[in-house]
C-alpha cells in the first residue's frame, strides 16, 4: 500500500513541475531534481507513518 500511495503522490508532483515547467520555465534537470527531493521526502514521511501504526498498540477486550 505504500508504494500506491507513493505512486499517486509522484504522479501529482510530475503534474504540478510539469505545470511549472511551461509557466515559469523550469528545465529538465530542475525538475528531476526536484521530484526526487520531493519523493525522498514522501517516502520518508509514509514510511513514519506505517512505524507509527504498526507500533501503536491495538485495543484487545
Amino acid at each position: 500500500m505504500k508504494h500506491v500511495i507513493l505512486g499517486i503522490c509522484v504522479f501529482v508532483y510530475a503534474v504540478l513541475l510539469e505545470y511549472l515547467k511551461y509557466n515559469y520555465g523550469l528545465n529538465l534537470i530542475e525538475k528531476v531534481l526536484i521530484l526526487s527531493v520531493l519523493t525522498g521526502v514522501t517516502y520518508k514521511i509514509i514510511e513514519k507513518i506505517y512505524e507509527n501504526r504498526s507500533a501503536t498498540p491495538k485495543n484487545e477486550e
